[in-house]
């Protein structure tokens, strides 16, 4: 997994209950960002990264979301760098 190569803790959540559910749980014990990966994900090669404190959700390209955590997790660019980057989230249903 390439977040394990940059030292990335991360653990897939597959329990089967609705993103709103797998959000709370990670919200109350502080992970500052999530990732979800969904049928846009294999028509646009992208995922949506979520951050804890403002909820806001970005479209990320898969080939960038790990330089994106890497610079997130060492003070190297803020998230508010990162929204300029990226576009909000928007969901195609």
């Amino acid at each position: 997994m390439r977040l394990k190569k940059h030292l990335i803790s991360c653990k897939v959540d597959d329990t089967g209950q609705s993103i709103g559910k797998r959000y709370a749980r990670t919200d109350e014990i502080g992970i500052p960002f999530g990732i979800t990966i969904d049928f846009q994900t294999l028509e646009e090669k992208s995922v949506t990264l979520r951050e804890l404190f403002t909820m806001k959700q970005l479209r990320v390209p898969l080939d960038d979301i790990d330089k994106v955590l890497v610079a997130l997790s060492q003070g190297t660019e803020t998230w508010d760098e990162v929204c300029k980057r990226y576009p909000a989230f928007a969901s195609k249903e």
